[in-house]
Order: structure tokens, then C-alpha cells, then sequence
């Protein structure tokens, strides 16, 4: 598909000025050429010049460019991911279940629904719509969980609970989320978690959260609304992460952390040293 300057302007209600470029891709400002729509935070016109993206959304305050496509916007960021979903598909869009994935015959599947390759949706998962379900995840499994016997030998625990995930949730490559003893497992609206993360059983992950790479939930664990969890945390059993709060990477939450906080470190603690 190719899509002109002003049309991208016009779909973000911002201004545009110089040329109207066309372009039929998308690609980073230093890497773009003139083919390419890409985006530039900076105020400072040099790292446009230095540039051969045919369109750039860049910011507002950024000076007219002789012979340079500028789509002005009061996020640059926001609104170049805005218009690459509108007008460039990279695979988000793709719906149904890859020949071979695998879904349970009691499973529930939403409307626009992906589950990728080689993935594992089982019978007691509930998917909500636009649900993705990225290639080897597995959804659904018996959780961690085992009692010792009066020899310390291992009794696997009965977990005979759910796995909920609410629309718009995205389970990154290879992860891997665990049913309930009793209840849910449950991963609110539009949250989004990449590759290789897990959540064991009872995990509740809040509304609109994003989960990088690697991170671990032991079970009962449960984060607030919109909050960041970078890569390799890990959250202990029960602990409650407050809405807004932003985990820094290889954290290790051993205790509750406040709404809004950022907390780092292993054991992790606030920056600032705050309670």
C-alpha cells in the first residue's frame, strides 16, 4: 500500500508541510529512505536532515524543511504508531488459529482471535475478543504446585481453575500461563505481555499493562492498571503491585509496591528510598 503525506496528516487531524511525499513502508529515521515514513521525537532539525525518510512525523515546534514531508504532531511517537497500523500491516491483524496450534475442545474463543504456531490453548481457558496468542505460548496448563508427604516426597496439588483473558490481551512468543487451583488466572483488557513471561496460578495482570521479556509471576500475584513491568522481574507469591507503579528491569518484588511507585533493585525497593 502506498499512502501520501496529507493523507497521513489528515488521519491524525495535524498539519503538514513540504511536499506530499508517498510512501509504501515504514522504518526507523537513520535506517529510512525515501520509500519510508518514520518519526523523529527531537526538536533539533539536524536529525531530520540527516534522515532520508520520504515522510517524517516529527514535533510540532520542528522548523519548515525545504523539500522534506513533516507531519506535525504533539507526540510524534503515539502518532507514527497510530498511522503505520492504519496504513501498514505487519501481521497484528491476522485472525484465527495456525494449523499447528492447538486448541481445547472447551475452550472458549473470542471474535478476531489469533492463536500462532506450535501454541497451546487449553480446555479450561477463556478467550475474550482480539485475543493474540503468539507462536509456542502455552495458555492453560496445570500450575506449578505440589504439597510434600510425611517422607518429603511431592504431591501434585489439584488445580481445576480457569484462565481468563479479557479482550485486546496479547501473550508474547513462549509464554506461559498457568490454570487456577480454584477461581481464575485472569489478564485484564489490553494488557500486553511479550515473550517468555509466566504466570502461575491465581496471577491477575490489570488493565492495560505491558509485561517485557522473561518476567515471573508466582502465584496470587496481582498488578494494577497501566502499570510497566520491565525485563526479567520477578513478583513473589501474593504480592500486590498498585496501579501506575513501574517495576524496573531484574527487579525482585518481594513486597507490596504503592500505587504510581518505581521500584528497582533485588530485593527491590522505591527510588529515593521511600516507603
Amino acid at each position: 500500500m502506498t499512502v501520501a503525506a496529507s493523507t497521513v496528516a489528515s488521519f491524525l487531524d495535524a498539519a503538514h508541510t513540504g511536499p506530499d511525499a508517498v510512501v509504501s513502508d515504514v522504518d526507523a529515521l537513520d535506517e529510512a529512505d525515501g520509500d519510508d515514513m518514520a518519526f523523529c521525537v527531537y526538536e533539533n532539525p539536524e536529525y531530520v536532515r540527516a534522515s532520508s525518510a520520504g515522510v517524517v512525523v516529527c514535533p510540532e515546534s520542528l522548523p519548515e524543511l525545504e523539500d522534506r514531508a513533516l507531519v506535525r504532531s504533539p507526540d510524534p511517537k503515539l502518532d507514527f504508531a497510530r498511522a503505520a497500523e492504519e496504513f501498514f500491516d505487519d501481521g497484528r491483524t491476522e485472525t484465527g488459529v495456525h494449523p499447528t496450534a492447538s486448541v481445547a475442545d472447551g475452550a472458549t474463543v473470542g471474535a478476531d482471535c489469533y492463536v500462532g504456531p506450535n501454541a497451546v490453548v487449553g480446555e479450561s481457558v477463556r478467550l475474550g475478543d482480539r485475543v493474540r496468542v503468539q507462536a509456542g505460548a502455552v495458555v492453560g496448563t496445570p500450575g506449578f504446585g505440589y504439597v510434600r508427604e510425611d517422607d518429603d516426597s511431592l504431591l501434585r496439588q489439584y488445580h481445576g481453575g480457569e484462565v481468563v483473558l479479557e479482550d485486546d490481551v496479547t501473550v508474547g512468543p513462549n509464554a506461559s500461563i498457568d490454570r487456577a487451583v480454584f477461581g481464575e488466572t485472569r489478564v485484564r483488557r489490553g494488557a500486553k505481555l511479550s515473550g517468555n513471561v509466566h504466570l502461575a496460578h491465581q496471577t491477575e495482570i490489570g488493565e492495560d499493562v505491558t509485561v517485557a521479556c522473561g518476567c515471573g509471576f508466582a502465584g496470587g500475584a496481582t498488578v494494577g492498571a497501566r502499570a510497566t513491568v520491565h525485563p526479567q522481574v520477578s513478583v513473589a507469591t501474593d504480592v500486590e503491585v498498585g496501579a501506575d507503579a513501574e517495576l524496573g528491569m531484574h527487579a525482585t518484588v518481594l513486597d507490596d509496591v504503592p500505587e504510581g511507585a518505581l521500584v528497582v533493585g533485588s530485593p527491590a525497593e522505591p527510588v529515593g528510598g521511600e516507603s
